[in-house]
């Protein structure tokens, strides 16, 4: 019988997502061509901003659906 998962949260997602990419961090660095620290970084960032998008996008479509 199939159940319906309550979605996580938000949070969650994105610390999954830097989990994602610290792991590809340890991965690369044991390959022929590692991240630089710099790489590093504005990958970290991008996780950052794109659930950053995803709140506010969120938090503009409840106020549209609450009017």
């Amino acid at each position: 019988m199939a159940t319906v998962a309550d979605p996580r949260p938000l949070a969650d997602l994105e610390q999954d997502a830097l989990a994602r990419v610290e792991e590809e961090f340890a991965r690369r660095a044991r390959g022929a061509r590692p991240w630089t620290p710099a790489e590093y970084v504005d990958r970290i960032e991008q996780v950052h901003v794109r659930y950053n998008h995803r709140r506010q996008w969120l938090r503009t479509h409840e106020q549209e659906t609450a009017s």
